[in-house]
Parts: structure tokens; sequence; C-alpha cells
């Protein structure tokens, strides 16, 4: 069955599994602490999504953590913050899809049922840290996010190789962002329904 839901405890081997494997593999950084993306209390605390795919098991995944304040938000994402951002915010951590499953759109479902639940729960800005080298930037920025290099990042489970760049969406454009999504992934949103309890932040 295919399908797309929060992850639970009991699915903690199959998501740090498939996070360090992908990770492994990125040609944007170099792993170096492969145990700081293992299931933690990070995970129990804020809600993952996953996408599974049948005898696959789970092909995606994403964190969403709640941020409050500039300050934790500089906290989580392990960098200084150059803009004035709005609050709340969701800042989007431990993105991962399996090789098999990739350049087929999964990052852009989760990213879809985020933006739905952010819009609901009253969120102002979605956070997402990524690598200047990295090719989804065009994508996100047509989707209406603005990206800036993060001039001040202490990062140590990873070694980029190329600038960190926080992409950040604002309220403004959630609606603009779903209507892409909503013309682009259709596929996949019929493709892989939402499963179980909703998302809530």
């Amino acid at each position: 069955m295919r399908q797309i839901r929060l992850a639970r405890t009991h699915d903690k081997a199959q998501i740090s599994t498939l996070r360090v494997a992908e990770f492994s593999r990125s040609k944007d950084f170099r792993l170096l602490k492969p145990d700081l993306l293992h299931w933690c209390e990070m995970d129990e605390i804020h809600p993952v999504l996953g996408i599974w795919d049948g005898d696959a098991g789970v092909v995606g995944t994403l964190r969403l953590i709640r941020v409050d304040t500039p300050d934790r938000a500089s906290e989580v994402l392990e960098a200084e913050l150059d803009e004035a951002l709005r609050f709340p915010g969701l800042v989007f951590a431990c993105a991962a899809t399996r090789r098999s499953h990739q350049c087929r759109g999964l990052n852009q479902l989760l990213r879809y049922h985020a933006i739905l639940a952010a819009r609901e729960h009253g969120i102002q800005t979605l956070m997402s840290p990524i690598y200047q080298s990295a090719p989804r930037i065009a994508f996100m920025e047509d989707l209406g996010y603005v990206c800036r290099v993060m001039e001040k990042t202490w990062q140590t489970k990873l070694a980029p190789n190329s600038p960190r760049v926080l992409a950040f969406l604002e309220r403004s454009k959630f609606d603009k962002a779903l209507e892409t999504l909503e013309q682009r992934i259709n596929d996949l949103i019929e493709s892989y329904p939402w499963a179980g309890p909703p998302l809530t932040f």
C-alpha cells in the first residue's frame, strides 16, 4: 500500500536507516556523524513524516520542528539568521528520499503536506536549510521561497561541499506554493494518500 503518514516509534529503524544511507550518498556534503541521524528524542517530540511504498517500506522522510523565536530557530539551524523572519516558524530537517525513488517528486510531496498543515496551524515562515549546489533550489524559488547564504554556521554532523543556504517561505506565499505543487505533483498526491491522524504542530 502506498501512503504518507506520521512516523511513530515503531518506525524508527526504517527512518534511521533511510536517513544514514541517503545522507552518506549525497554530493552536497560529507556525512561526519551518522549517529546524529538516528531516531532520537527530537523525533519523539516533533512530527516526522514518512512515505511508504508497499513492500519497499519507507522511501521518503522529513522532520518538522516548530520554532517560536529567532533564538530557537538559530539553535535548530545551527546558524545565525540574517533575515527578519516572522514566527512561529517551521524548520524542515533530516529530509531523505531512497535512491530508488529519487527524482520523482517525493520530497515535494512531503513539502506539500507540511505547507498544508502550516497554513492550518498559523505558521508564519517555513525554513529549509539546503546547499547552494542543490538542484531543487530553482524549483523552490518557483514555489516562492527566498534563498540566502548562511554566513555563519556551526553545524558539525556534515561537511558541506558548497555554502549552506536558508530557503524560507513566508505565509503570504503558501497558497501559491500549494497551487504550484498541486499542478506539478498531482499524480503523487493521489498515489500516496494521507493516512492516520493529521499533522499538527
